[in-house]
């Protein structure tokens, strides 16, 4: 266990699974007390267990955060447990297959309600006790996809969520400015998950991570890492890091 994040609470959205567990992974054996979320609670549970044993302290903070009355009952929650709020990181999402039988619009008002909505909800509760503290790093996982787009039907809204999520950065990074808050994102091209292996099998990840200029797939902790290096840093705000195996690099 490391200690330089000794004190500092962090609540990850959509820790329950992939990115976010390695997320809030991370944080903890760095010292944070984790407030792990997820709309399951079973899920934030087995997350915490295997935080607890490696010595890292951890909570349940189970809510749906496209609504408002759930984000304002787990933050306000955290806050009145611990007495502040240091570290959030906004990783809660929900992207394709399309459930069977949900409607075209109805799927991209729960995309944008869950990847966008969900990602302001839970900053503007956390800018509160940030702003008292003076101290907070938002830090907002967008996606390659925000950038290039996907033509395909059901992830045109996760593009256009995850583009939302550059235009919010940028406004939380304006609104902390003066006060030790930062806000960033980070921006992942193709990462190797959990769920993406139930969802597609090792054969057609394989592909995937072929299409990927490195030649290999990312992994969570590589993400993880990203988010370290922004909860460390008190000087750079508004910005996205980009974690995509080259997806930029011209070649010659």
């Amino acid at each position: 266990m490391k200690t330089e994040l000794n004190g500092r609470i962090a609540l990850v959205t959509g820790a329950g699974q992939g990115i976010g567990r390695a997320i809030a992974l991370a944080l903890a054996a760095h010292g944070a007390t984790v407030a792990v979320n997820d709309v399951k609670r079973e899920k934030s549970d087995k997350v915490i267990a295997e935080i607890v044993p490696a010595g890292g302290k951890a909570v349940a903070a189970c809510a749906d955060v496209s609504r408002r009355d759930e984000v304002e009952r787990m933050v306000g929650g955290i806050v009145k447990q611990f007495g502040r709020l240091d570290i959030l990181v906004n990783g809660a999402r929900v992207e394709p297959p399309r459930p069977a039988g949900m409607a075209p619009e109805d799927w991209w008002d729960r995309v944008l309600d869950v990847d966008l909505k969900g990602a302001w909800l839970c900053s503007m509760g956390a800018l509160e006790p940030m702003k008292r503290q003076q101290f907070g790093r938002i830090i907002n996982i967008s996606s390659i996809q925000g950038f290039t787009g996907n033509a395909e039907e059901e992830w045109i809204a996760y593009s256009c969520a995850k583009a939302g999520m550059g235009g919010l950065t940028r406004s939380l990074a304006q609104a902390g400015l003066k006060l030790g808050i930062t806000a960033n994102a980070i921006a992942p091209d193709y990462i190797e998950t959990e769920v993406m292996e139930a969802r597609w099998g090792r054969e057609k990840m394989s592909e995937f991570a072929a299409g990927v200029p490195m030649g290999r797939a990312g992994q969570p902790e590589e993400v993880a890492e990203a988010v370290l290096f922004l909860v460390k840093s008190g000087f750079i705000t508004g910005e996205t890091i980009f974690i995509t195996g080259g997806r930029f690099v011209i070649p010659k």
